[in-house]
């Protein structure tokens, strides 16, 4: 077989398209636009098709798991079945980034109410007995729709990884160029050699991703976090939000 023969398709379709056939003109803005819609619709399509299909499968599973679960009586055998459920609770998790993480941008960013938001998301997270205080009155801020996740994760974070932390508090005050949105809680804090660590992708002991997926909605539209608490008091984060990105309601509580 010849060299030429053993070539990929690629080069072939690239020497036939050198045919001296005439080319259309150069792609508009317009077409370009199109080809990238038509490209992230296929994303969008494929991503969602894979993710039901598979967690329709992993609900049989977990339901055959639980099945077992009860007929089987041996301590050994049942740690098996115990670590099999946290491994399949982790996969579900791990879709459930993913289909967030798809989300980031699809949809223009909105003017939203913070204490809307911040309800939204006290009801999708597991709190528990950990109290939420709200200060933020009736202050809005312009953000990705997926604005809700940063406080969700968040939520989570503190009653996954902060010890006996019992309320979470969240202010707003000013520093020269920002609006500052804090969210501490009153657990064990994060030590100061983790505190950049937390926002890498697949750092921690859960799927690793809850804080990474937060920076990322926030940077999108232009809001950084960072990690302020001082260990052993309780973890502190903070939301620098663009002044042109924050505007006061009718009852702001801004202090400073």
């Amino acid at each position: 077989m010849s060299k030429q023969d053993n070539q990929s398709g690629e080069t072939r379709n690239a020497a036939e398209c050198d045919s001296g056939i005439s080319s259309p003109d150069e792609p508009t803005r317009a077409d370009l636009k199109n080809s990238l819609d038509f490209a992230l619709k296929k994303l969008q399509i494929v991503g969602s098709v894979t993710r039901h299909d598979v967690l329709n499968q992993l609900t049989a599973v977990v339901g055959y798991t639980e099945l077992l679960e009860m007929m089987v009586k041996d301590p050994k055998q049942l740690s098996y079945i115990e670590k099999e459920k946290q491994a399949l609770d982790k996969i579900r998790r791990q879709f459930k980034f993913a289909k967030d993480y798809q989300n980031i941008g699809t949809e223009p960013p909105c003017w939203q109410m913070l204490k809307n938001v911040i309800h939204h998301a006290m009801e999708d997270a597991d709190l528990q007995a950990i109290r939420v205080t709200d200060l933020t009155g009736g202050a809005s801020v312009y953000a990705d729709p997926l604005f809700e996740k940063v406080f969700s994760n968040l939520f989570e974070n503190t009653h996954h990884h902060s010890g006996a932390a019992t309320e979470i508090r969240i202010s707003l005050s000013r520093n020269d160029n920002s609006i500052v949105l804090v969210l501490e809680d009153n657990g064990m804090g994060i030590p100061v050699e983790n505190k950049n660590k937390v926002f890498e992708r697949g750092y921690g002991k859960g799927t690793g991703w809850g804080l990474f997926l937060v920076m990322e909605i926030l940077m999108f539209t232009g809001m950084t976090i960072k990690e302020t608490g001082e260990p052993g008091k309780g973890s502190r984060f903070e939301i620098l939000i663009p002044r042109d990105h924050f505007r006061e309601g009718v009852e702001p509580k801004v202090v400073g």
